[in-house]
């Protein structure tokens, strides 16, 4: 089978779980900006990003390692042992830090800034132990090609936590006064529902993983815990970087901006706002986040074909060109979705930095292409360096910039981290493993696509109706040009 197909459809079948998922859970962002001040919506994404740097924590790179070694042939009578050496020393190091987090949960809540909520630390530390116990057996179905099971058992736990979260939210406040429940928001609902669900559906996931939970016996056979600690070190390290540039402006920006920076929002309520727009670059995410699970298998698996460099080439000339065209429907249809989603006439203050998130997204995508070098060739050393210069530009950027620009100097630094990291991560990748990528179409596409942005933005219309049907007509226009001009090669490879 043309390995570009199986990509493709191993991709399709990652992103129906992760980009319908996320489409539920999407879905529910109306609900919660028409429920929650932006205040409340500030606390819960703040809580969240926290809880990203954790996940690297807890899996310490153990996924990425456990595909390396269990797809060498060297080992593929061993499989079953490294499959229990990494679960076991994730476990091992999730255990320790869930109980120091049970534990110190009212300093950690008090620290934050939310004294009244030490009930929701202890929550995630048992979804951060449950989701953490879980990794491995997800990346046993990745690496065994069990992408449909991957992709019920994912839909499974976004529908338990999407479907909880209507039962708490909209169900019972008609028959209970639920305003009560928790101390921390009186006379509102609450954003502890929200943990809640995302506690129950972590409960349940692992029963739909029982197959692959079985056969596990704990263990941490020296043969493969010390050469995997060490591949995955650097993948820790380089996750932790990573999450920085991530996340880091959500923890920093209400700390940094300056009092009535915005008029009638405190810092915290600009939070939210800004959360609700970064929201908006969900759907590029979800692209990446899809292409991810494919391509890791999908490159391993792939790495000691003599036709790889150029396979990969043409894997990042289609992965751009679909992250363009996500960056031009969203960025010229903001107004539109985001008057769809964003209930509340606040939090659609910050819409105008969509197009700048996305395109800071679509760089991080190419990022992510262009990393495959250093797993590949076991020098996963350079993208823990790459990752800290990352981080340092963020850092950087963001206490520079977020006191004088607000939500602009956000996406100020997501731009230049991601372009640095690629770059750099370009230059390297030429000596160690040379890819012969073409960006010359791309560039093309991207500027055209800028123009649609800029034409978009500024032209004004007397009828929001026609605004909507220009910006549609010209997102379609593009897709069809790009359309018509790839088709010959898409028949190209297709017959490779």
């Amino acid at each position: 089978m043309n390995p570009l197909k199986k990509l493709a459809g191993q991709t399709a079948l990652y992103g129906v779980s992760t980009i319908l998922g996320r489409v539920l859970n999407y879905a529910l962002v109306p609900i919660h900006t028409s429920i929650f001040l932006e205040g409340q919506y500030g606390k819960l994404t703040d809580l969240y990003a926290y809880v990203a740097f954790f996940n690297i924590v807890y899996t310490f790179g153990m996924e990425t390692a456990y595909f390396r070694f269990a797809s060498q042939k060297k080992y593929q009578s061993e499989q079953p042992q490294i499959y229990r050496s990494a679960l076991s020393w994730v476990l091992l190091i999730s255990f320790t830090v869930s109980a120091l987090l049970f534990w110190q949960a009212p300093a950690i809540a008090q620290w934050l800034d939310y004294p009244q909520d030490a009930h929701i630390v202890r929550w995630l530390a048992v979804i951060l132990l449950l989701d953490a116990f879980v990794a491995i057996p997800f990346a046993r179905l990745r690496l065994e090609n069990q992408a449909r099971w991957f992709a019920i058992t994912k839909l499974a736990n976004i529908g338990l936590q999407v479907g909880l979260q209507l039962v708490f939210l909209l169900l019972l406040p008609k028959f209970l006064d639920v305003s009560t429940w928790f101390p921390d928001e009186v006379g509102k609902i609450s954003v502890s529902f929200i943990f809640l669900a995302n506690l129950m559906a972590s409960i349940i996931t692992p029963l739909f993983l029982w197959q692959w939970l079985t056969d596990y016996q704990p263990v941490l056979d020296r043969r493969f815990v010390k050469p995997m600690l060490v591949y995955a070190t650097p993948i820790l390290l380089m996750g932790l970087a990573g999450m920085v540039n991530e996340r880091i402006d959500i923890i920093l920006f209400a700390d940094l901006l300056p009092e009535n920076f915005y008029p009638g929002k405190t810092p915290k309520e600009a939070l939210g706002t800004y959360s609700a727009s970064v929201k908006m670059s969900i759907f590029m995410l979800l692209a990446i986040q899809a292409f991810r699970y494919a391509g890791e298998p999908f490159f391993f698996s792939g790495a000691e074909d003599k036709n790889a460099p150029t396979l990969f080439a043409q894997v990042m000339h289609y992965f751009t060109l679909f992250s363009i065209l996500i960056l031009v429907a969203v960025s010229i249809n903001v107004e539109l979705i985001g008057s769809l989603f964003l209930r509340r006439e606040g939090y659609r203050d910050a819409l105008y930095i969509v197009p700048f998130l996305l395109f800071g997204k679509l760089l991080y995508g190419i990022y992510v292409n262009l990393s495959v070098w250093f797993k590949l060739t076991d020098r996963t050393y350079f993208g823990t360096i790459i990752a800290t210069v990352g981080a340092i530009v963020t850092l950087t950027i963001n206490i520079l910039l977020i006191p004088v620009l607000g939500y602009f100097g956000c996406a100020i630094a997501s731009i230049a981290c991601y372009g640095v990291m690629s770059l750099v991560c370009y230059y390297y990748g030429k000596r160690y493993y040379p890819i012969p990528y073409f960006f010359g179409p791309s560039l093309i596409y991207l500027l055209a696509g800028v123009g649609l942005i800029y034409l978009a933005f500024t032209v004004d219309l007397p009828s929001i109706w026609w605004e909507n049907i220009l910006n549609i007509g010209l997102t379609l226009l593009f897709a069809l040009v790009v359309f018509l001009r790839e088709k010959r090669n898409l028949r190209t490879y297709s017959k490779a």
